[in-house]
């Protein structure tokens, strides 16, 4: 029921904020000579969605330089506020028994991984996903002003294996022999409102998408993030006093970022400058179809 309340809320924001422009877009066009009035409303319709998602993208942009710019001002020594708009910098430490990561066997506390295929070539080339997983053991974060569980399933942006494709491959098949993987339909449903809601710091899940009997696995390939024990790291999320740590908002998932402050920064500066730069060509096809039919 939180997943479909969730769905609902983001298509409502979507669509809403999609027809405010569209509409503006319709009444400018309208009032203006801006474009020929045949296509005014094909305009602002595909215009309108193509200008609501710059604007999402561009709110994301700014989010990932506050962001930097909080990591930068040193926030491992001042401790986190109550609320969604939380951030954490300190050493990751093990309260429960380490993971094994499946791709590479590594110990960790935190793993996220993924097989996809390739399907086609040339330009009808695509992907799929094949499996998902992710896992997370107790752990708290470190640093100058005390210690804060971790007690949402973040997404991960960590560390990746240091082996070849055959061997990602070579080991997930021997993971998959022992593990039980849940099938896609319902169940999955209910296992991603479980991953976003899931408060105790203890969390596995495996997802197939289709057999693996008989597989292309030549056409597979995989991706891995895992967070070692001990690693730096940055989460962001929704803080509570109450719990002494960060816990799980529907409102602002839970991201966590391993690595040194400055390869941090690096990775929050790139997202917000990939952000800004899509912005950038979506407004800048709306300009382009504003000017084709002036």
């Amino acid at each position: 029921m939180q997943l479909l309340k969730l769905f609902l809320i983001g298509a409502l924001q979507l669509f809403g904020g999609w027809l405010v422009v569209s509409a503006s877009l319709l009444w400018l066009f309208w009032s203006t000579p801006l474009v020929d009035a045949s296509a005014a409303l094909g305009i602002s319709i595909f215009g309108g969605l193509l200008l609501w998602i710059a604007i999402a993208l561009v709110a994301s942009s700014m989010a990932r330089l506050r962001e930097r710019f909080t990591i930068l001002r040193g926030i491992d020594a001042i401790p986190p506020k109550e609320g969604n708009n939380s951030a954490i910098l300190g050493r990751i430490e093990s309260t429960g028994e380490l993971l094994q990561a499946p791709l590479d066997g590594s110990a960790c506390i935190a793993y996220s991984y993924s097989v996809r295929i390739d399907i086609g070539s040339g330009k009808s080339r695509s992907n799929r996903e094949v499996v998902r997983g992710v896992a997370l053991t107790q752990s708290r974060i470190v640093n100058t002003s005390g210690g804060y569980k971790l007690l949402a399933v973040p997404t991960i942006i960590g560390a990746t294996p240091n082996l070849s494709k055959a061997e990602c491959i070579a080991n997930f098949l021997a993971y998959a022999k022992h593990t039980v993987f849940t099938p896609v339909g319902k169940a999955s449903a209910k296992e991603l409102e479980a991953q976003w809601l899931d408060d105790d710091g203890t969390y596995r899940s495996d997802v197939a998408y289709e057999s693996f009997e008989g597989a292309r696995i030549d056409k597979w390939y995989t991706t891995q993030h895992c967070v070692p024990n001990g690693a730096l790291v940055c989460v962001f999320g929704r803080y509570s006093q109450a719990k002494g740590g960060i816990v799980p908002s529907i409102a602002k998932p839970t991201r966590l970022i391993a690595g040194d402050i400055n390869e941090i920064a690096s990775t929050l500066r790139s997202q917000s400058i990939t952000r800004a730069a899509i912005a950038c060509v979506l407004i800048a096809i709306t300009g382009g179809l504003v000017l084709m039919n002036r």
